[in-house]
């Protein structure tokens, strides 16, 4: 009977298509997701991603699919396919800032403590799609909005209104200010609104520039250019933290997401538990 679900992922990996497969065979499309399912528990992996709308191989469903390319290699091999000793990958994306400093050092320390697993990591604001653009883990600021996903607190990243310090001497923002005056100042923003604790979004009244890298705002608040909201570690140096009364930006936290819990990649699962703190 494997043998005869082998055959039939190989038409749904082909087609990336459930209903697809179940037309081509002439069988009904809950057959085809029962025995695929049924696949998945014998091998004790996970061959597919997949959504109402979507499907996408995993790295097993990807290895297992070029074993299958070949009958013979298939026959002779297939049974032990999830012992291979090849190196696996584990496809990431992050905030470019994070990825540039507490992901990014953490990513390092884990590759160096499991060098069979080579990370494949895109730094991006955007938030990719885990079936569209193959992705196995996501590391994302929160508040999340998509609750078909998984995550995982990791830590939290507190924020703080900021300028740089010519700015403040020049226009006298060295004590609490009102938030009426604070709003009337230039801001420089990622393109997303500025919550409060409170759970309030802030009304800008004139956003001087829209920059999506905080890298980038950073840089644009040294030079005098506005005011920001950026996480607390940023603020050193040129940059002055400002206190505005009764007005305090939202701490948020740093998530780790992925599509769904079950038949997690054993890989996956000691990433995303080594990136929690202890």
């Amino acid at each position: 009977m494997i043998y005869n679900d082998l055959v039939l992922f190989t038409v749904v990996a082909n087609h990336l298509s459930f209903s697809r497969a179940a037309d081509r065979l002439g069988i009904p499309l809950s057959r085809v997701s029962r025995r695929i399912a049924e696949l998945e528990g014998h091998l004790g992996t996970k061959l597919f991603e997949r959504t109402t709308r979507q499907v996408r191989l995993t790295e097993e469903g990807r290895r297992l699919l070029d074993r299958c390319q070949d009958p013979i290699e298939s026959l002779q091999g297939i049974a032990g396919f999830t012992d291979d000793t090849r190196r696996q990958s584990i496809r990431i994306t992050a905030p470019p800032l994070a990825a540039r400093t507490t992901i990014g050092l953490r990513l390092l320390d884990f590759a160096e403590q499991n060098p069979d697993v080579a990370l494949e990591v895109t730094t991006t604001n955007i938030m990719l799609d885990f079936f569209r653009d193959n992705i196995d883990l996501a590391f994302r600021v929160g508040p999340l909005t998509d609750s078909s996903l998984v995550a995982k607190r990791l830590w939290s990243v507190p924020y703080c209104f900021c300028a740089g310090q010519g700015f403040i001497r020049e226009r006298a923002l060295d004590g609490p200010i009102y938030r009426p005056d604070f709003l009337a100042l230039p801001a420089l923003t990622a393109g997303q609104p500025w919550v409060l604790e409170s759970g309030e979004t802030l009304q800008l009244k004139h956003t001087a520039h829209s920059l999506t890298d905080l890298d980038v705002i950073a840089q644009a608040a040294r030079r005098n250019l506005g005011v920001a909201m950026l996480p607390l570690d940023m603020v050193d140096g040129d940059l002055q933290r400002l206190e505005v009364t009764d007005t305090i930006p939202l701490t948020r936290d740093m998530f780790a997401v992925y599509p769904s819990r079950r038949l997690l990649p054993a890989r996956v699962r000691k990433l995303i538990d080594f990136m929690a703190p202890g």
